[in-house]
């Protein structure tokens, strides 16, 4: 394959399908099992080593345990009836040199962003709760009551991840900060971490847990919230455009085009036309079929 491709995939009625199946047993777990489990907690540790310790590790063994597999699709190219939905098709020659060396880079600037980055925020996240009047004996939430509040984290999330975003598309941020998180054009699973330490507290961990401050669901949400928010970070971030996952094809173009599509979920594009390049992409799709190729705006450059 000599010419690289941007492979156009419209949105499908079975996406998120996983993400309402979690959703659905995780209600359920509330419902039937959610005060016995929180207070075998609360027995055996504080709300302090719950958040930090529980949390931390919850977040880390998601964030591998779905990232890898992303990265083993990436090297063997099997099974391919998964690898059938990359989106980007690029030269083998241009893939080899972003192999190994570059890799091994990314997950130890990963593994540093979140030790150094990811613990210390939610040591810190416990303390201003505290100060807040958090009350760890908070009560199960009934059903409707989680998902308004997981309803309410993801817009507050898509704002204020929108808001960094876009400003660190200005040339002066851009260069200074968010061109690590550029160096890749067709992306990886893990380079939703591989960002420079700012990007990381300012434009990852602010937009998701500044929700949480502001909602204080109960710990049990926030876990769930965490779970979701990882899982589909590197799902958007993957290169693949799997029909039962969250739809991704708009944040792979942000990636191959460089700019535009700043949005977590699209609402905040939609609102203010930062899409319209990837609209204009969709339309070229249904003109000229699935394979699209564009010049890329490196603002870079």
């Amino acid at each position: 394959m000599s010419a690289e491709r941007f492979k156009y995939y419209p949105p499908k009625f079975s996406n998120n399908v996983i993400y309402i199946a979690m959703l659905g047993l995780f209600l359920w777990f509330l419902a039937t099992k959610g005060d016995a489990a929180w207070q075998w907690f609360m027995q055996r540790m504080s709300i302090e080593t719950f958040v930090v310790g529980v949390g931390f590790t919850f977040y880390l063994v998601v964030f591998w345990v779905v990232g890898i597999p992303y990265l083993l699709l990436d090297k063997y190219r099997k099974p391919a009836w998964l690898y059938k939905y990359k989106i980007q098709d690029i030269p083998d020659e241009r893939r080899k040199k972003a192999s190994t060396n570059s890799l091994t880079k990314s997950i130890l600037r990963v593994l540093f962003n979140q030790f150094f980055g990811t613990l210390p925020f939610l040591i810190g996240l416990v303390w201003v709760m505290k100060k807040m009047g958090y009350d760890p004996n908070i009560a199960i939430p009934v059903w409707w009551v989680a998902l308004l509040q997981l309803a309410g984290m993801m817009l507050i999330e898509d704002v204020l991840f929108y808001t960094n975003h876009y400003f660190m598309h200005q040339k002066y941020l851009f260069k200074k900060f968010h061109k690590i998180h550029h160096e890749y054009r067709e992306s990886i699973a893990i380079a939703t971490h591989h960002v420079h330490y700012v990007e990381h507290i300012a434009g990852n961990l602010i937009p998701v847990f500044t929700g949480v401050l502001i909602l204080q669901p109960h710990p049990f949400v926030v876990l769930f919230w965490i779970l979701i928010v990882v899982m589909n970070a590197l799902h958007t971030h993957s290169g693949y455009a799997f029909p039962w996952m969250s739809y991704s094809v708009h944040h792979d173009w942000h990636h191959y085009h460089v700019n535009g599509s700043f949005s977590a979920i699209g609402l905040m594009d939609a609102i203010f036309g930062t899409d319209k390049a990837f609209n204009k992409m969709k339309k070229g799709f249904r003109a000229q079929g699935s394979e699209v190729s564009s010049k890329t705006t490196d603002i870079a450059n």
